[in-house]
């Protein structure tokens, strides 16, 4: 629920109802300004987008809330501005990790000539994140149709879990992906772990370049099979290597 309301003329009581009801339903970061700045309401979503407890939000300058994601000074004074709408964005760092937020600015005017700043705030973080498990689902449809065992692991997390194995993996090691996900892919080798083909396989991935070996590696049922493995790197748009794809062939012998 808002953290409170803006008292109301009887004949503005109904557009002021439906503003605090928009504001508090919203599925994005909300927040409504006097014309001083000053922090009238604010929805969870947002205290969360901000790092800070909802009850210290009403209030408080919206300068003050700046502080809170190092806000530049004229990101602040555009924000609390009466008529400065439009959108702007804003990069800061949250637990270790970037966030980027896009906000919307409004300005609102009642028939009393009162005026009021809306404020929408997007956590663009939250949808490129979402995009791009999206983007993967797709490819992983892609993979399952593949005559070849697929292996993606996550280059962005210690040791490169595994977070993907197609059917033909499966197939082929006799692990289900329940298995092996969150797992580095060395576990494969049993005890073999100074096969010929290692150093330059491990040179490829230190090096974030493709990268080939024929390595000798055991199904769940311990049984042995020659495995030819193809690795490439994947890369977003800023040039971070984010995963490795590895293919698997079988071989019938090195």
């Amino acid at each position: 629920m808002p953290l409170k309301k803006i008292p109301a003329r009887p004949e503005d009581l109904f557009e002021k109802e439906l503003l605090w009801a928009w504001l508090d339903s919203a599925q994005i970061g909300m927040c409504l300004l006097n014309a001083g700045g000053i922090v009238l309401s604010a929805n969870a979503v947002l205290a969360q987008q901000f790092s800070v407890p909802s009850e210290s939000l009403f209030g408080a300058s919206f300068e003050q809330l700046g502080q809170q994601i190092n806000a530049a000074a004229e990101f602040t004074r555009w924000a609390v501005t009466p008529d400065s709408d439009g959108k702007r964005s804003h990069v800061f760092e949250r637990d270790h990790k970037r966030v980027d937020l896009s906000v919307q600015a409004t300005t609102l005017r009642y028939r009393d000539g009162e005026r009021f700043k809306v404020l929408a705030v997007t956590d663009e973080t939250l949808l490129k994140r979402a995009q791009l498990i999206a983007e993967l689902d797709r490819s992983n449809r892609q993979w399952e149709t593949l005559n070849a065992g697929v292996v993606i692991s996550d280059a962005l997390q210690p040791d490169m879990p595994i977070i993907y194995v197609n059917a033909m993996f499966e197939r082929m090691s006799g692990y289900r992906a329940a298995d092996v996900v969150g797992r580095n892919c060395r576990f494969l080798q049993g005890s073999e772990t100074d096969q010929p083909d290692l150093p330059k396989l491990r040179d490829a991935i230190k090096r974030e370049v493709n990268g080939q070996a024929l390595l000798r590696n055991y199904r769940k049922d311990g049984t042995a099979f020659f495995n030819e493995l193809f690795v490439s790197p994947v890369r977003n748009d800023a040039g971070v290597v984010t995963q490795f794809i590895g293919v698997q062939h079988l071989r019938a012998s090195r």
